[in-house]
């Protein structure tokens, strides 16, 4: 039961994950181009993203200690 759900919640993560490295790319192109002129929303990005990379790993050692 716990492991569904663990399994579940690594889903969401990776969806959230792509997500926001598609957003990412759409603000550094935009930066590019230079319609955005603020890059402090970038860097909210990424950080945002690091700390999901961080989730998943928890998630996917907490898996493996499992044995699954």
């Amino acid at each position: 039961m716990e492991l569904d759900l663990l399994l579940k919640r690594l889903d969401i993560v990776r969806r959230r994950r792509e997500a926001l490295l598609l957003e990412e790319a759409r603000l550094a192109r935009m930066i590019r181009q230079k319609r955005i002129k603020n890059v402090s929303l970038l860097r909210v990005i990424r950080r945002e993203k690091e700390l999901v990379t961080r989730e998943e790993a928890k998630i996917v050692r907490f898996i493996k200690q499992a044995g699954a």
